[in-house]
This record gives structure tokens, C-alpha cells and sequence, in this order.
């Protein structure tokens, strides 16, 4: 390990509660959304899976994080997302650093493939030994990743009593607006990386 990587360290975000505020900032300056949202979805990392993983400084600065959940469907398998360096630490290797040390951690819990879904970032990841993958389902019941089998079961017993009223009324007809931008639903490239146990 070099030197520069010492001055780093890869942590989940569960162990450092005191950095969740900082982490939340972090994520919500590429991707905003409402703090009580973010902290929200940063509040499930656990052991087990959904682990938030964050890249620190020796000075506890939150310079790194990335999320971590387990695909349901894919057996040994996980889906790393919301891969973010601070925008001022770019280019200095640490996003491969951060992409490294989460693969560590998941080999250790015996994940076998871990896949992502990028727009744009396809370059870095084939550089960090992932390849381009057919698209994959990677979460269940309302586009949500669950951590367990029961959490599973739970959640389907759940939507089936939801189900059970009478039909919603009919939608109402509904035209795409001229302007529309079909740029924004732009072609995501799902990537796979196996990893060596």
C-alpha cells in the first residue's frame, strides 16, 4: 500500500454515525434530493446489506461513498450504486480506491459478482476490470433492493393485501407533451465484475 493510500480508509457508514450528515451533503451535491429523503436511505446501512461504504480522510473528512445491496435474484450476487468522490478529490485515484475497498468487504461476506448500472462512467469502471453485461433485473417489488429472504416474503404478503380493494378507476387519456425530452431516458450500460474468492 502506498503511502497516499495510508492517509485513507474505507469504512461503513453504520460504524460512523457522526458522518452521516457529511455523507448525505456529499451524495446530495451530484444527486440532490430532500436531506430527510437522503438520511432516510443512509439510516439503512447495516452489516448485513444495504451497507453504505465511505471514503475518509485522516482528518474524518467524507471524501467517498458508495452503497452496497444485495440482488435478490442473483444468487452471490450485489449491486454497488451510488458510486461519488467529491467533486474537489477527483482524478486522484480515489474512486478506484473506494470501488477497490467495496469489493474487499463483499468478497469477505462471499459475494461472487458485483454488478452496477452507469450512464456515463463506463470508461472508469472497464478501467477498474468490469465488463459490460446484458441488462439484469437487479431489484424487486417497487424497484426496491431487499436484504432478506423474510423482509422478501414480508413485503409480497404486504402488496397482496394492498391489492385486494376494488380496481382503480380508469386513467385518464393522457398525451406526451410536444416538448418532451427523450434524452433525459438515456441508455444505461449495466457492467459485472466477478470477483476471485
Amino acid at each position: 500500500m502506498t503511502e497516499n493510500h495510508k492517509e485513507y480508509c474505507i469504512v461503513p457508514l453504520h460504524q460512523r454515525p457522526d458522518l452521516t450528515q457529511d455523507c448525505c451533503t456529499l451524495l446530495n451535491s451530484e444527486w440532490p434530493r430532500s436531506d430527510t429523503a437522503r438520511l432516510k436511505s443512509l439510516n439503512v446501512s447495516c452489516d448485513e446489506f444495504p451497507t453504505c461504504l465511505i471514503l475518509i480522510d485522516k482528518e474524518d473528512r467524507v471524501l467517498g461513498h458508495c452503497k452496497i445491496s444485495l440482488i435478490p435474484r442473483l444468487r452471490h450476487s450485489c449491486l454497488v450504486q451510488s458510486v461519488i468522490i467529491d467533486f474537489q478529490c477527483r482524478s486522484q485515484g480515489l474512486g478506484s480506491r473506494l470501488l477497490r475497498g467495496a469489493e474487499e468487504y463483499v468478497t469477505k461476506k462471499g459475494i461472487k459478482n458485483v454488478y452496477l448500472i452507469t450512464k456515463g462512467q463506463e470508461v472508469f469502471y472497464l478501467k477498474n476490470g468490469y465488463k459490460t453485461c446484458d441488462p439484469f433485473k437487479a431489484y424487486g417489488i417497487n424497484d426496491v433492493v431487499y436484504s432478506t429472504a423474510a423482509f422478501t416474503k414480508a413485503k409480497l404478503k404486504e402488496k397482496s393485501m394492498q391489492c385486494s380493494g376494488p380496481p382503480p378507476p380508469p386513467m385518464p387519456n393522457f398525451q406526451m407533451p410536444k416538448f418532451f425530452d427523450f434524452s433525459s431516458i438515456a441508455h444505461r450500460t449495466h457492467m459485472v465484475k466477478k470477483l476471485s474468492l
